[in-house]
């Protein structure tokens, strides 16, 4: 009878880690995640996340959701995993975090010739019009501290529910510039993505890691540590690297 017991938790438990079907957010934008002409999902987010979780022997659907609803579903485990996610305080209390996926540079790109070049987050107190930024986003300690200094945030700083919205709002001239990657940015410019004649400004708003961020709602321990294992064992083959310096070609 403990044999069977035993047998049948061993069964169980194996469905449980086999039965790893994720659904994962992402944005059609630059070079993170895109759809091509075969409406089939691409980019540097989607062959790390592929390759990460078939190393885990899950499977997965990818979905796109703007950032600030993602964020809220990935609590309520309506979404199992966000990727190039940075990790608060506030964020662990809902979500696991696997990496770093990579180290992520913000900064500040306007139209080109612009009437002030911002070389510290200080120079934005000149400018006439706000910056776009997403809703929802982490840019930093220094950054939050420099918009809670602020007595009016909201006349430097625009929130915007996605990026489409911040190419729309700068080519309308609506808003100054706006925060993005730099990865994103030089993608863009190189596929002749942008509006024409962009400007990426000297000051650097964010310099660091971003993760893989797993619901604690609807991921189990055993999933979770099974995507642990796959991430060491990629890591240690250099494969996520590789896709790196592939993407920068």
């Amino acid at each position: 009878m403990l044999r069977q017991l035993f047998a049948f938790a061993l069964f169980l438990f194996s469905i449980n880690v086999l039965s790893c079907e994720l659904v994962v957010r992402v944005e059609d934008y630059a070079a993170q995640s895109y759809r091509d002409e075969n409406m089939q999902w691409q980019g540097i987010d989607i062959e790390i996340t592929k390759a990460l979780l078939n190393q885990a022997g899950c499977t997965y659907r990818f979905i796109p959701v703007p950032w600030g609803r993602a964020l809220k579903m990935l609590e309520m485990g309506k979404l199992d995993v966000m990727l190039s996610v940075s990790k608060t305080e506030k964020r662990t209390q809902f979500a696991h975090f696997i990496g770093p996926q990579r180290i992520e540079k913000i900064r500040i790109v306007s139209k080109a010739n612009p009437s002030i070049i911002l070389t510290s987050l200080s120079d934005v107190l000149n400018i006439s019009l706000p910056l776009g930024i997403q809703e929802g986003a982490y840019y930093g300690e220094s950054f939050t501290r420099f918009t809670q200094s602020l007595s009016t945030p909201d006349k430097y700083f625009f929130k915007v529910p996605n990026n489409d919205t911040k190419l729309s709002l700068l080519t309308k001239g609506r808003i100054f510039g706006f925060l993005e990657e730099q990865l994103n940015i030089e993608y863009e410019i190189r596929h002749q993505l942008t509006p024409k004649d962009v400007f990426i400004h000297p000051v650097i708003v964010n310099q660091a890691p971003v993760y893989f961020a797993f619901s604690k709602a609807s991921i189990s321990k055993e999933q979770l540590n099974s995507i642990e294992r796959a991430f060491n064992h990629l890591t240690f083959l250099g494969v996520f690297e590789q896709i790196l310096l592939t993407s920068q070609n």
